[in-house]
């Protein structure tokens, strides 16, 4: 039910254009923070991501995705790439009843779309933009945020489906993708959106 060709979001193969707050077509920084993935015995410093807003979902509950990477972001065109040529990082899809954030709470992973959860979420290692690449399911934790807004807090932790554990935790500034006006779609239709960010 997704498309947007970010550098990282992790499952895509299918490159969407998208339309950042910025209309820099050159190598321009964007927005930034601090954070760290732990993903079995090894570190990696997040220092940049993406939030997507996908509006509403059904019925009060509004979908929002947090991409967080160990690479800065350029806009080239009117699309963040990483400015690393391999980089590492997390994704969640999560579900709010805020259609203008996501609200300060823990989320955890739910059956179903209600809000309070997150019904996909994968970590990526050591991947570039071009390849073609497996992506580690999460299948249980929790994604907490601690803060929203101009700048976001964000706390993490869990197990894939490999049995690895993952944990980590963000501060900063997100780039801001708005895809609210641009999908129709209903709760009953999941398969139409394809997870991008990491393509």
């Amino acid at each position: 039910m997704k498309n947007l060709k970010l550098l990282f979001l992790l499952v895509s193969i299918s490159l969407v254009s998208f339309s950042c707050g910025s209309d820099d077509d050159g190598d321009g920084g964007t927005a930034g923070g601090s954070g760290v993935l732990v993903y079995g015995d090894t570190e990696y410093q997040l220092k940049s991501g993406v939030i997507a807003d996908y509006g509403e979902y059904f019925d009060g509950v509004y979908n929002f995705d947090i991409s967080l990477v160990d690479s800065g972001l350029r806009i080239v065109d009117g699309e963040a790439i990483p400015t690393n040529d391999t980089f590492s990082g997390v994704y969640f899809e999560l579900f709010t009843s805020n259609s203008q954030d996501l609200e300060e709470g823990v989320y955890t992973i739910g059956n179903g779309i209600e809000a309070g959860t997150y019904s996909s979420a994968e970590v990526i290692i050591e991947t570039t933009v071009d390849e073609d690449y497996d992506a580690f399911e999460i299948n249980s934790g929790t994604f907490t945020v601690l803060d929203d807004g101009s700048s976001y807090e964000f706390e993490f932790e869990g197990t894939t489906y490999n049995g690895t554990s993952f944990s980590g935790y963000y501060t900063g500034s997100l780039v801001s993708v708005d895809y609210s006006s641009e999908l129709s779609r209903s709760a009953a239709s999941n398969t139409t959106k394809t997870k991008a960010l990491f393509n």
